[in-house]
């Protein structure tokens, strides 16, 4: 079972009024945010979890099981505890977006008297953090913004979250070669060799970085060289 459970016993807390022998219903999300409910992952992420604390029994259900799911062990729990808040940490699974659109799913609680959700959006591209990405409000399109750099650099870089290993490659790679290749999930920060631009054209190159089956493609541009009269 990959659930964790957390008892907390309510009496005294202050949040909850009731009488002796009354019923109480209370549940509450704590990841994602209490604020939002609402998460958004990368292209190639496959774990994140649902965490709440429920007064109730409940059952658990994804409106999209093909790409969000969670142990079927974990779809319901019987709460026999009286005056008891127990908090559950859900590991969720979910499948490489490679589907090209964004995706989304609910996750409903329902117990009690009421049902809770919490919602699951997974973008179609890459944790591309530098050069940055123009993102449309709904999340539906996007573009990354085009490295440029001038004729004379001879380093630059780019940077991203992955979520599993990765390459990243030139697809002409002449002028511009990516000093790391390949790694496993984490935080990057890759430097990139420049050739000098000596002539009076721009010139243009694209990295292709993949992870998990995904492929984001990051324009490269470097500037013409400028000859300055006297």
């Amino acid at each position: 079972m990959k659930k964790s459970t957390i008892f907390i016993a309510l009496a005294g807390l202050l949040f909850i009024a009731c009488g002796k022998g009354q019923e109480f219903h209370y549940t509450e999300i704590i990841h994602p945010s209490s604020n939002t409910r609402s998460i958004v992952l990368w292209a190639d992420q496959t774990r994140d979890s649902l965490v709440f604390a429920s007064s109730d029994s409940w059952t658990l259900t994804s409106s999209d099981p093909s790409w969000c799911s969670f142990d079927q062990e974990d779809a319901k729990f019987e709460n026999k505890y009286n005056n008891a808040m127990i908090t559950q940490k859900i590991l969720l699974t979910f499948t490489p977006n490679t589907t090209g659109k964004l995706r989304s799913a609910v996750l409903r609680i329902d117990g009690g008297e009421s049902a809770n959700a919490a919602y699951y959006a997974q973008v179609p591209y890459l944790g591309v953090t530098h050069p940055s990405r123009l993102v449309s409000m709904d999340l539906r399109t996007d573009s990354l913004v085009t490295l440029t750099a001038p004729a004379s650099a001879e380093l630059d870089s780019v940077e991203f979250e992955v979520f599993s290993n990765w390459t990243l490659t030139a697809v002409d790679g002449s002028w511009v070669t990516p000093q790391k290749t390949s790694g496993k999930a984490g935080v990057y920060k890759v430097f990139l060799d420049l050739k000098q631009n000596t002539v009076s054209q721009e010139r243009r190159d694209t990295l292709l970085l993949t992870s998990n089956g995904i492929t984001d493609s990051i324009p490269v541009l470097q500037q013409k060289f400028i000859i300055v009269s006297e």
